[in-house]
């Protein structure tokens, strides 16, 4: 059990290096995730036809098992994503990730309900850490934003994360089943033909030479990262996913410290220890088995 949780700790640090690709990317929020998730099933999808010519496919065939679970788990992943760009232009991004990973902890209330997940002491202690480790981290950038803060920019991040929490404990029995990257086709695949005339009616203005990361970020961070995260989300569970999905909010201060010459506050620093600590706590606890 101890693979799949150091591959979602490189996965989920390694997604903290998507701000650093978007900076380079002048286009609309929503055609930026339009992109990503059509770039991204074009991938995954000509990775499962080789896995079909080449006599590896495992698990059934892509829609085949609870169709209609398939479809609503890709209408979240696409209104997860709207809403979550959407409450970027109202409201500071600090405040949204703030209010977006409080999923964590709606992760653990829901999946001993929903997935049948018994939670440890040592996972609620990582939990707790984690939570705090993370509000250290945005908290400095919470505090010195000057941006205002609209009630649809809080309502939308709300959302985000309410969706965020649906998506994960709709997506693992799909991994279970399906594997990580029939599921990661799954979702992207919806989600972009649902996300297609949002896309139509955005400004998109001629092509630019800088248009080519969108390639890195759909066949790389999505494509290849997510169908790795939700293999891992098949064999990890729900609440230890979502405890190390703090890692990537700290890669990103991480990242900027080194390459954005963005130097964090003492808290931040403290945060990202106690983040750190939560993974680990996390990545070497012995799983209680399901009820």
């Amino acid at each position: 059990m101890r693979r799949p949780r150091l591959t979602l700790v490189a996965v989920c640090s390694g997604w903290g290096t998507i701000p650093l690709l978007v900076r380079h990317v002048d286009l609309p929020a929503q055609a930026i995730v339009f992109s990503r998730l059509a770039i991204a099933a074009v991938g995954l999808g000509a990775a499962l036809a080789w896995e079909r010519r080449t006599g590896r496919r495992t698990g059934p065939p892509v829609g085949s098992w609870r169709p209609v679970l398939c479809v609503l788990t890709a209408a979240v992943l696409a209104f997860h994503w709207v809403s979550l760009f959407a409450a970027y232009q109202r409201a500071p991004s600090s405040t949204v990730i703030l209010i977006v990973y409080l999923a964590p902890v709606g992760i653990a209330a829901l999946s001993p309900r929903f997935l049948g997940e018994r939670h440890s002491r040592r996972t609620l202690i990582a939990l707790a850490l984690g939570a705090a480790g993370f509000g250290l981290v945005v908290g400095p950038a919470l505090r010195s934003s000057d941006a205002a803060v609209t009630t649809a920019g809080l309502v939308l991040a709300g959302l985000a994360g309410c969706s965020f929490v649906a998506l994960v404990l709709l997506s693992k029995p799909l991994a279970e089943a399906y594997g990580g990257l029939r599921t990661a086709f799954i979702e992207m695949a919806g989600a972009s033909v649902l996300l297609l005339p949002v896309a139509a009616l955005t400004g998109w203005g001629p092509p630019r030479p800088t248009w080519a990361w969108l390639v890195v970020l759909g066949l790389v961070h999505t494509a290849l990262g997510t169908g790795l995260y939700l293999g891992a989300l098949a064999r990890v569970p729900a609440t230890a996913v979502g405890i190390l999905g703090y890692l990537e909010p700290a890669a990103v201060v991480l990242l900027g410290w080194l390459f954005l010459h963005e130097s964090p506050a003492p808290a931040t620093l403290a945060g990202g220890i106690l983040i750190v600590l939560a993974g680990w706590l996390t990545v070497t606890e012995v799983p209680l088995a399901r009820r």
